[in-house]
């Protein structure tokens, strides 16, 4: 019970941080752009089909995985980097709280405003339900969850890089190498020639974990818990640098 009334204490601290502070609405306004330009080319592509259009939104539009590689780290890089920088990191830390409670308040605080992006997408749905298409609920469900399990996983690894300096333009740099990391290595992998290497790494694809499960409106166990695991090593990781910069 205590450890729930700390953390709840602390996520509306956070989440009153996140929607108080005005570049957050900026990045909001450039990802409702990316997002309503990435409906309509998918839209024109599918020539009207609901169902392809939604296949073509979530798994294949490069401005809606813009969107989930770099939203994440603009919207983290503040949560510890800047704490840090004015000192308040400090005195945060030696506030009756563990290290475990600020860094779950601070991660589903940025989820919960991420995912707050993806609320308006909704609407394009719901006018395309008023032309007569009424997409087909299990792919569209299974796909927002995807998209969820990305968010967790992108918002735990800019955790962990804004814990690694005092910078804000460094933690969200080093959260968008992380983001590309994790997306790109697997294709990467198959310039080495090497079968045993390219194997591991197809199995690593996040990218293949969303295209064989959630996009097609199926929801593997596998998958799931291949995102819910990474995202929980990047939040593991974050608590251990923050209990490392407790004892300096």
């Amino acid at each position: 019970m205590r450890m729930l009334r700390q953390l709840s204490i602390l996520l509306a601290r956070e989440v009153e941080s996140l929607y108080l502070t005005p570049i957050h609405y900026i990045v909001l306004t450039v990802a409702l752009v990316f997002n309503g330009v990435s409906f309509y080319f998918a839209l024109q592509l599918s020539q009207g089909n609901v169902e392809e259009t939604v296949r073509l939104f979530f798994g294949e539009s490069p401005l809606v995985w813009l969107v989930l590689v770099l939203v994440p780290p603009l919207l983290t890089m503040r949560q510890f980097a800047e704490e840090r920088r004015s000192g308040t990191l400090e005195m945060l830390l030696t506030a009756p709280v563990s290290e475990i409670e600020v860094v779950l308040a601070k991660f589903l605080a940025g989820l919960a405003f991420y995912l707050s992006i993806w609320v308006p997408s909704l609407l394009y749905l719901a006018i395309a339900k008023s032309y007569g298409a009424i997409p087909d609920i299990g792919p569209l469900a299974t796909s927002y969850l995807g998209i969820m399990l990305l968010g967790a996983l992108f918002t735990a690894a800019g955790l962990f890089a804004s814990s690694l300096t005092q910078t804000q333009i460094l933690a969200a740099l080093l959260a968008t190498v992380f983001n590309l990391l994790i997306l790109l290595v697997p294709f990467l992998s198959a310039f080495t020639g090497i079968e045993t290497i390219e194997r591991f790494f197809v199995e690593m694809s996040i990218a293949r974990h969303f295209g064989d499960s959630f996009s097609k409106g199926l929801i593997d166990v596998g998958h799931v818990s291949f995102y819910v695991v990474l995202s929980g090593v990047f939040l593991f990781w974050t608590v251990r640098s923050l209990e490392s910069q407790r004892w300096r």
